[in-house]
């Protein structure tokens, strides 16, 4: 089942019910996707590239203000006229004031040209969206690849624990064999001291083993969000893997790369913005439709009122800006120039990972066919010991390191196991496919 069908099916199921039964891997994946920290973080990124689009388009349509306002005249002003009117001598004084006058002016600015800012600024926000979005995805990548890695850490370090308790479960059911053999004049003092000594050592052995489970089962909790005093338990396996993966063209990896192709939508966006900080050398033409109306009255009325229309045309010409927009123009270029090296950089570092990981799975494939010939080995060899030892042909000190042998090669598989994984997921990232691949190695549940 690829992990995209795992998410999306998941997606339609409730929350995930911690407390009513063991954690698998796919309950681990879609808990991160909806509770961790840092995913909710970067989702605020992408509504913050939601929001620049909107701010882009502002630059398109027509700005629309209105002023509103009331004066209140306290006392009355006149103006005066030389010459008399209605048979008066002197100047005539005249008042042209009201008690309260109105007024309201609606303005209408719209950019008609400017010289290809506007679509500019539309494509680098749109750009922008993009950029974010692919960071998003590489970022939700890396955390499940880390969520995932701490489930098998989580679940590795309980089968050591478990193989702690069987260890120390035999030394102590040997300890007590040899002790009825003891007092029975079979076995010598020197024997029973040798079993208990090895019973009473794989005590702190199986309370440390269990002292790093429960490290990382509580660094899991806190990668899903989940209170570090919750009960729980991972359920799955790690199987054996039956053939390495081929190797990926770089062209592949780099068309399926999110970050690569962040990067790539980045040099796009500087480089337009070169276009965008040298356009404003170049005019702006803008539009502007005023509305007014204004009335005065000695009353709380809408009286001896007017109002307008003016439709104009404005024609902005920079002329000289003292060097500062050659300034933004150099910087823009400079920014560009620097990101196609990164994009350089990126692409001769992504090559490097597709061979280092093919590397590092093949050894650590070759580790775990070693691993696997040693633990058969390992067993056999411990089981004979164990008998002859009931026979008394062997002593505890060579059962003890029969066991140890035994016990430290089964948890040199694990280790493979799990170096293995880890190197399949560095291997799924580098080359761009760990949403639209098959899990190689699955978790699957006990039987």
């Amino acid at each position: 089942m690829k992990i995209t069908h795992i998410i999306f099916t998941l997606g339609l199921m409730c929350l995930l019910p911690l407390q009513g039964g063991p954690l698998t891997l796919e309950q681990a994946l879609q808990k991160a996707l909806e509770d961790n920290k840092e995913l909710k973080l970067a989702r605020a990124d992408l509504q913050l590239a939601d929001a620049r689009v909107t701010e882009a388009w502002s630059s398109v349509f027509p700005h629309i203000a209105t002023d509103i306002n009331y004066t209140r005249n306290l006392s009355d002003q006149f103006i005066y006229i030389n010459g008399g009117f209605g048979g008066q001598t002197g100047p005539t004084r005249f008042s042209f004031t009201f008690k309260n006058e109105y007024s309201l002016r609606t303005q209408l600015n719209q950019t008609l040209y400017s010289f290809g800012k506007v679509g500019t600024a539309l494509d680098i926000a749109y750009d922008y969206e993009k950029y974010v979005r692919a960071l998003f995805r590489y970022q939700k990548e890396q955390i499940l690849i880390k969520v995932e890695e701490a489930f098998y850490q989580t679940w590795i370090a309980r089968q050591i624990f478990q193989l702690a308790r069987e260890s120390e479960a035999a030394a102590k059911e040997n300890y007590q064999r040899t002790k009825i053999q003891f007092e029975s004049g079979v076995r010598s003092e020197l024997a029973l001291l040798q079993a208990e000594v090895r019973w009473r050592s794989a005590i702190p052995e199986a309370l440390a083993a269990r002292n790093g489970y429960e490290l990382a089962l509580n660094s899991l909790k806190n990668m899903l969000n989940i209170p570090v005093n919750d009960s729980l338990e991972v359920q799955g396996r790690l199987d054996l893997p039956d053939v390495l993966p081929a190797k990926v063209p770089l062209e592949s990896a780099l068309q399926k790369r999110p970050d690569f192709q962040a990067r790539l939508l980045e040099a796009r966006m500087r480089d337009k913005n070169v276009d965008l900080e040298f356009a404003n050398h170049l005019p702006d033409l803008s539009g502007q439709l005023t509305y007014t109306y204004s009335g005065r009255s000695d009353a709380f009325k809408l009286e001896n009122d007017y109002d307008n229309y003016v439709l104009g045309v404005s024609l902005h010409i920079p002329l000289f800006s003292g060097g500062y927009t050659s300034a933004q123009v150099q910087k823009a270029r400079v920014d560009a120039a620097k990101t196609h090296i990164q994009v350089a950089r990126l692409q001769d570092q992504i090559a490097t990972e597709l061979e280092n990981v093919h590397l590092s799975l093949e050894e650590s494939f070759k580790q775990i066919k070693s691993a696997e010939r040693a633990v058969t080995a390992a067993r056999r060899a411990y089981e004979l010991a164990n008998a002859q030892s009931q026979a008394g042909h062997v002593t505890q000190l060579e059962l003890k390191d029969a066991r140890i042998v035994w016990d430290q090669a089964r948890i040199a598989r694990l280790n493979a196991l799990f170096t293995y994984h880890k190197a399949l997921l560095k291997w799924r990232l580098v080359t761009g496919s760990y949403m639209d691949t098959q899990t190689q190695t699955k978790m699957q549940e006990h039987s």
